[in-house]
């Protein structure tokens, strides 16, 4: 599936007054592209308010989603760098500087994703450049290990 991400997926520089914002802005693109509904971005910021920042992965980075039938309509992925990077609330993982918002049909279309997305994920190297990335380009150049 990350050979499918385009720029139009990146969102580089983002600016969000908190993380509710953040998440709000990370999810426009796929509300506005038809992946998810309102319902989907309201889920995951109140999946938040529920179970606390479970969704903040390590130091700096977020993996926002919720439950397929909180209103996804097609699978899809959005890459937005935030900037300043933004508290959730998740301790030494603060402040989040990449949010990745995920839009899964059911629970396992998006497994291979995440498996792809792991080996970039692990590479602190490689992230320290993501969240530093200066346009969508050099953001998908990096994606693909380039």
């Amino acid at each position: 599936m990350l050979e499918k991400i385009t720029e139009q997926d990146i969102q580089i520089g983002v600016k969000a007054d908190n993380w509710e914002d953040a998440i709000r802005k990370s999810a426009a693109p796929l509300l506005a592209n038809g992946a998810v509904r309102q319902s989907y971005i309201d889920a995951m910021i109140e999946s938040v308010h529920k179970n606390g920042p479970y969704y903040v992965l390590s130091k700096g980075l977020a993996l926002a989603h919720a439950r397929p039938e909180c209103g996804v309509d097609r699978l899809a992925l959005n890459f937005t760098t935030l900037s300043p990077g933004v508290a959730f609330g998740a301790g030494n993982n603060d402040p989040v500087r990449l949010v990745i918002t995920l839009a899964a049909t059911d629970n396992d279309s998006h497994l291979d994703l995440l498996s792809e997305l792991a080996d970039v994920l692990m590479d602190d190297g490689r992230m320290e450049k993501l969240f530093e990335a200066a346009s969508p380009a050099a953001f998908l150049k990096l994606l693909a290990g380039e």
